[in-house]
């Protein structure tokens, strides 16, 4: 009887983990021990960077300096699951400012990370769920673009449809009245009706 219980007990245990595993963010055991020594709270740092804290994210990413092997590929994974989390945005912020070739290396393992990842949504492509992130990882300036200003103008239109919306005429705005004389250099007509 009590090792039936046991063994219900133990096999629940795993099943909870394996949930709270889905729902959360992946911290290696291995990382955890080899950070330890070093003094780094890692689990402190994936907690913190789950709430948004790009100055944790960016201690993550230096910390990918410091690992190899199998703890680097779990490490790696966290970093992973941690971009939706943290939001696309703010991941992408913190990130944009570390060192060209930390983020070259980062984008070069990322994909080993997608391979092993528990999360369906993360094994698609980067660039398609999380647009911002994978211009950071290519190196590339991060422009975020604020759900409020497109809101306020009804869509969200770029290149060269942007541009010409904002040189477009608003409603009851004044328009020049420019000849194309005048846009050419030449003196504008004299007015009609009078005489010398």
């Amino acid at each position: 009887m009590k090792k039936t219980w046991f063994l219900g007990a133990l096999l629940f245990a795993l099943s909870a983990a394996a949930h709270a595993q889905k729902k959360g963010v992946f911290v290696s055991d291995a990382v955890v021990a080899v950070a330890q020594p070093m003094q780094v709270d890692y689990k402190g740092l994936v907690r913190k960077a789950s709430a948004k804290d790009a100055k944790a994210l960016q201690e993550l990413f230096e910390f990918t300096r410091l690992l190899d092997g199998a703890a680097l590929n779990d490490h790696l994974q966290t970093c992973l699951e941690l971009i939706p989390v943290a939001t696309d945005e703010v991941y992408a912020k913190a990130l944009e400012s570390r060192s060209p070739g930390l983020k070259s290396y980062l984008l070069k393992n990322m994909a080993a990370a997608q391979e092993r990842a528990q999360k369906e949504p993360l094994k698609k492509p980067i660039g398609e769920w999380a647009p911002y992130t994978w211009e950071a990882l290519n190196g590339r300036e991060v422009n975020i673009v604020k759900p409020e200003a497109m809101k306020s103008s009804g869509s969200s239109p770029t290149g060269i449809d942007a541009v010409q919306n904002q040189m477009a005429p608003q409603p009851g705005a004044l328009t020049p009245t420019t000849t194309p004389d005048a846009l050419k250099g030449n003196p504008p007509a004299p007015p009609a009706g009078r005489g010398n």
